[in-house]
């Protein structure tokens, strides 16, 4: 998350001004710093590195990940490999160089070829319905659960419009959905009211993607690299960019005179900017491209992606809000809860808790009820 652990390479790059990278290195040669419990990355990182690595290197990261600010968002949440070994290291830059990978033979030609990024052929969409047909499962979409209860048997759901709602009963549930309808469903079920507390702490971050698509020939050299980041402190309405066509093979092999990028706006605190109409966001994102790469002349094409209220933030305290949270579901027995919500936003970590909550289900179906599960019902 942007936290150097060479500080040379650091100075080689010229991200930071002379003054900035002069504080940068007193981390080597400070003490310790002390945390009681949890505490925003900006106040430690800026402890160790000073505010110029902050606005420059971590808080980007942290807004492209998150939306968030860094000066919110929990040191032990979001940097959780980093916060352990910063235990015990007194140098952050230390501590972020005990993360790295031990360097192997031949790693350093093979770096120059390789991807840190990967996708399914056709992208990431084709992924939900691939899943969906593999179950066997009937997947209802458009049914917004309204209501959940307990019952002699297990649960009952109520779903659909409040209408025309219909009941529908269930040995186990999981809520997969963000901390707010979590916390609304929660209502009634008294084991779970801390639970249902610790849930509506967590607030959530919206944003929206434009993507450009441009014919190639109109960026003065060609794209490389897979993009780049834009700091909060310069101004800037776009907070990332995504060279698409780049970073992903079957964009580029789809139309290869056609040049695809993602431009990402909207921070916690940037509701107004999110207010405007889609072509008003389109031509704010198309300007900054154009600034930042020389692009020329108009895309052909647009497409505006909204993202309302996606993104959860791990403010100060996550951790133990978390625990609260499935300390509080886990006095319902037969009752999970999984999503970006919990332990990363990202997918890897959100297919983590989906596996949790699955194994935590079915180990109570299978200690209550052994012959459901082995002999049929499921």
């Amino acid at each position: 998350m942007g936290v150097p652990a060479d500080l040379d390479d650091l100075a080689r790059c010229r991200l930071l001004s002379a003054e900035g990278m002069a504080r940068a290195r007193e981390d080597l040669g400070l003490p310790a710093t002390q945390r009681d419990g949890d505490v925003d990355v900006a106040s430690y990182v800026g402890a160790r590195f000073g505010a110029e690595v902050v606005d420059r290197l971590v808080d980007p990261l942290l807004a492209g990940v998150y939306a968030g600010r860094s000066e919110d968002l929990s040191f032990e949440a979001t940097l959780p490999g980093l916060a352990e070994e910063s235990r015990r290291h007194p140098s952050l830059a230390e501590a972020a160089g005990a993360l790295m990978p031990p360097p192997t033979p031949g790693a350093i030609r093979a770096a120059a070829g390789a991807t840190v990024f990967t996708t399914l052929t056709g992208g990431l969409g084709v992924l939900p319905a691939a899943v969906a047909a593999a179950s066997g499962a009937e997947v209802r979409t458009g049914a917004m659960a309204r209501e959940l209860a307990r019952t002699p048997g297990g649960w009952r759901l109520t779903v659909g419009s409040a209408h025309a709602p219909e009941s529908l009963d269930a040995d186990a549930v999981v809520l997969a959905v963000p901390a707010p309808p979590a916390a609304r469903l929660l209502d009634g079920l008294p084991g779970a009211a801390d639970a249902r507390a610790a849930l509506a702490e967590i607030a959530y971050a919206s944003m929206a993607i434009v993507t450009l698509a441009y014919p190639a020939s109109c960026f003065p050299r060609p794209l490389e690299g897979s993009g780049y980041l834009v700091p909060a402190v310069d101004g800037h309405p776009v907070k990332a960019v995504t060279f698409s066509s780049v970073k992903w093979p079957h964009l580029r092999s789809a139309d290869p005179a056609m040049a695809v990028v993602r431009c990402s706006l909207g921070r916690v605190g940037e509701e107004r900017l999110l207010q405007r109409d889609d072509a008003d966001l389109a031509s704010l994102a198309a300007a900054d491209l154009a600034a930042a790469t020389g692009v020329r002349g108009e895309p052909a094409d647009v497409r505006v992606t909204r993202w309302g209220g996606a993104l959860p933030q791990y403010t100060v305290g996550h951790l133990s809000r978390v625990e609260r949270i499935r300390a509080g579901v886990g006095r319902e027995p037969g009752l999970a809860v999984c999503g970006a919500a919990y332990d990363g936003i990202g997918i890897p970590a959100c297919i983590a808790t989906a596996r949790a909550a699955a194994s935590q289900v079915l180990r109570y179906l299978r200690e209550s009820r052994p012959a459901d599960v082995t002999g049929g019902r499921g």
